[in-house]
This record gives structure tokens, C-alpha cells and sequence, in this order.
């Protein structure tokens, strides 16, 4: 096959790496790639309707270390950020124990994501429990031509998070780093990919 021949082949299915680090393809005239977000379970756990909010702190958990989580929900092109998806969030609280009853929804929130695909929330870093590791529980839902996203957030340095059971399931893009952002607040970013 001469070069032009190929070329026009290649056009067809078109790869190219993008700045990210993700291969981006063509298809039928769709751009899409792999850089989806990795799932996990929902796990027993998760209660509807949590309250739409950004603040999933309480009054018992003063002694726990404060945590900001922030990040961007991103299209199957791995670039295109997508506005008003909406997150559940949820984590176990400083006693280990997920809020199933009560009013109060303990470390559960729901927020939509804003016009450049961002989200944020404030909580703080929960604690392990069971043998499972220190993670946030996420549902990403109602966007128009994608999957629901069930998935979680695990930290770095956790000694759990090397358990076959968890690197199994996960990929290093949801085993996160905490840093200090410019406010010196502990802060992770997780950006989330869409399929």
C-alpha cells in the first residue's frame, strides 16, 4: 500500500494522542476516546435524594481532617466539558457509618455541574473501615447520550488501595494525591470521563 492510499485509510479511523495522554478516536463522525472513567459498585450504601448541596461537613466530624474535592465531568472526547450533570456523592462518616435514616443525609450531597463542567464540594477525608480503603462514592447521572457513571475516589498512601481488590477494579486516575491548594486547604482533583 503506497503512502497516500494509507493515509486515506487511516482517515477513516483516525487516532491521534491528545494532550492529556488519551487516544482519540473517529468514528462515523464521532469523536470519541478512552480515557472513560473506570466503574466500581454502587454498593449498598447509596440513599436517594440527598440534599443539593456543596457542604457535606457536620458538627461531630470537627476532628477530622477537612478535605475540598474538586474536578471537571468531561464528554467521550475526553476534552468537551459538559454543563448541568448532575453528582451524588456520599462517604462513610467519622465513626464509619453510613447516615441511612436520618434527616440530617450525614455526608451525602447532590450538586450539577456548572457551564465549564465543574464541581467542587467540601467535606473531609473519611476514614477506612472493614478492610476497604479511605473513598468518596459517585453517581453521575442524567446527560443526554451517556451511561450513568458509578464510581469512587481513593486516596494515596492508603496501604489498602495496594489490595488486589481495589487495584483490580480502578485505575490510577481515581487513586488521588491530596495537595494544598493556594487557600492551604487540603484539596484532590478528580476529573471524571464519560462514556
Amino acid at each position: 500500500m503506497d503512502r497516500l492510499n494509507f493515509i486515506k485509510v487511516a482517515g477513516l479511523s483516525a487516532f491521534a494522542i491528545s494532550t492529556a495522554g488519551f487516544t482519540i478516536l473517529k468514528k462515523n463522525g464521532t469523536t470519541i476516546g478512552d480515557c472513560a472513567t473506570t466503574t466500581d459498585y454502587l454498593g449498598p450504601f447509596f440513599r436517594k435524594d440527598a440534599p443539593f448541596r456543596n457542604d457535606l461537613t457536620y458538627a461531630n466530624n470537627a476532628d477530622e481532617i477537612p478535605l475540598k474535592v474538586i474536578g471537571q465531568v468531561f464528554a467521550a472526547d475526553c476534552k468537551a466539558p459538559i454543563s448541568k450533570a448532575l453528582i451524588d456523592v456520599w462517604h462513610c462518616d467519622h465513626q464509619k457509618h453510613y447516615d441511612m435514616e436520618t434527616q440530617e443525609f450525614r455526608c451525602r450531597g447532590r450538586f450539577y455541574t456548572n457551564d465549564q463542567g465543574e464541581y467542587w464540594f467540601k467535606t473531609f477525608v473519611p476514614p477506612p473501615y472493614g478492610g476497604r480503603p479511605k473513598h468518596i462514592h459517585y453517581l453521575v447521572k442524567k446527560v443526554d447520550g451517556y451511561q450513568e457513571l458509578v464510581t469512587q475516589l481513593y486516596f494515596k498512601g492508603d496501604e489498602r488501595v495496594s489490595n488486589r481488590t481495589v487495584k483490580g477494579r480502578t485505575d490510577e486516575r481515581r487513586i488521588l494525591e491530596i495537595y494544598k491548594n493556594k487557600e492551604g486547604i487540603a484539596e484532590v482533583k478528580l476529573d471524571l470521563f464519560l462514556s
